[in-house]
């Protein structure tokens, strides 16, 4: 696709590869002659079709994604989020800190491990940074 550029340098919309905007200048006013209203018919008629291959390319790359997409794996994971205390959560995240001992993690990956909701951990989380039995990774 080429770069379109606009012929007088104004105009409204945006221009991107292949796509011409259309200008004030096209606009047809009383008093334009025939040949004119002609030319910017034909010039329309052009814009029309180039818009109608674009559409034809993202048809046939959406379709080429919508094939795709059944390969990529999903990495989804239903977590099962028991209430819990922000006493309790602080509990179980310093069980999982001492399983996990020098790794760095995430309240929001704690939060799934434990199966806790992720407000819960987060309060606990800065509690136990608070107490000093935590420390926050930069």
């Amino acid at each position: 696709m080429s770069q379109s550029k606009s012929r007088n340098g104004s105009g409204s919309g945006v221009t991107h590869s292949g796509v011409i905007p259309i200008h004030d200048s096209m606009e047809i006013r009383e008093g334009d002659s025939l040949p004119e209203i002609n030319k910017r018919i034909e010039m329309l008629g052009e814009k029309i079709d180039i818009l109608g291959s674009q559409i034809s390319e993202l048809k046939v790359a959406f379709e080429e994604l919508s094939r795709l997409k059944e390969f990529l794996p999903l990495n989804i994971r239903v977590v099962e989020v028991r209430e819990t205390t922000v006493e309790e959560a602080k509990r179980e995240i310093l069980e999982y800190c001492d399983k996990h001992k020098g790794e760095i993690f995430y309240p929001d990956d704690v939060a799934d491990e434990l199966g806790l909701d992720l407000k819960i951990t987060v309060e606990a989380t800065e509690e136990l940074m608070k107490e000093g039995k935590v420390e926050e990774v930069k």
